[in-house]
């Protein structure tokens, strides 16, 4: 589990991010359902922060993993929407300018809306139902978001984001280059977490892709971001040895084409988890990892 090196560091960013975000400490810890006691003690570098603890964090408050650990990973690479630097700053560029109680709305509504869209459809959700579920009115909502095509782009931001802090909060210890891209896999996976809610997110957004009569240029930069961390973290494991020589940018391509549609036959029924996981793991053995030498 990664934690943070340098926790005095960490958890001055923490009560950066928390002071930037417009929430007391009470309303933070609530949001990271962590008890407010240890989360004062996290905060005064008495206590160390988990993994879960730092993801949840930069959930609530709005800033990156990689900003709280003070993290120089370059192997994740990071979100294009996003602007790394000091707490408040991290947010992303459609809320550029919006500080306080205006931010920590804009965040609601863009979780309220990640929910709804990922259960009941994009088209089935109506901007009434994602006011209601963040405790606002329905003016509220369009005061931030002109439509619901706006806010099924911020969600899928949203999913990116909770990529991006997986994976800096959960791989940045992980030094062996099978283990990295085993790891990778399976948080990038249907079967993570919060993979169901975001693979629901992007099969909707691939289905209005498909419709559409243009490229959306927004829709390449986010896939980009994954390819280039698979693609990374392939070049990583060949500098080692560990994977196969190769071009990095095509093995990453066939890699993320076989979790794409083996992800989607597990979603649709196809597949189960434990098939899935064995077509996946056999492929990397398969196409990624260098085969011991025989003897």
């Amino acid at each position: 589990m990664a934690v943070a090196e340098n926790p005095a560091g960490t958890a001055d960013r923490a009560r950066q991010a928390i002071q930037a975000s417009g929430m007391s400490q009470r309303r933070v810890a609530r949001a990271m359902g962590l008890d407010e006691t240890k989360l004062s003690k996290s905060l005064s570098g008495h206590r160390r922060f988990s993994a879960d603890e730092v993801l949840a964090l930069a959930t609530a408050t709005g800033v990156t993993a990689q900003w709280l650990l003070g993290n120089a990973d370059e192997v994740s690479v990071a979100p294009p929407h996003l602007r790394l630097g000091a707490a408040g700053g991290e947010a992303p560029d459609d809320g550029a300018g919006e500080t306080g109680e205006q931010a920590v709305r804009r965040r609601s509504i863009v979780e309220a809306a990640w929910e709804l869209f990922s259960r009941h459809g994009f088209e089935a959700v109506r901007i009434a139902d994602i006011a209601e579920a963040a405790g606002i009115s329905a003016a509220g909502v369009h005061y931030h978001f002109a439509g619901k095509d706006e806010l099924i782009t911020a969600a899928l931001r949203y999913s990116v984001k909770l990529a991006f802090d997986r994976q800096i909060a959960w791989l940045s210890d992980v030094r062996d280059p099978s283990a990295r891209l085993d790891r990778l896999l399976e948080m990038q996976s249907p079967t993570g977490p919060s993979g169901p809610s975001e693979w629901s997110i992007w099969l909707q957004t691939w289905n209005r892709l498909a419709l559409a009569e243009e490229p959306d240029p927004e829709y390449v930069s986010l896939y980009a971001r994954w390819s280039q961390t698979v693609r990374a973290t392939i070049e990583a494991g060949q500098r080692t040895g560990a994977f196969r020589d190769g071009d990095s940018r095509a093995m990453a391509d066939e890699l993320t084409s076989v979790l794409d549609g083996l992800g989607i036959k597990l979603l649709t029924g196809v597949l189960d988890a434990p098939t899935f996981q064995h077509r996946l793991r056999g492929y990397v053995a398969r196409s990624v990892i260098r085969p011991a030498e025989s003897s």
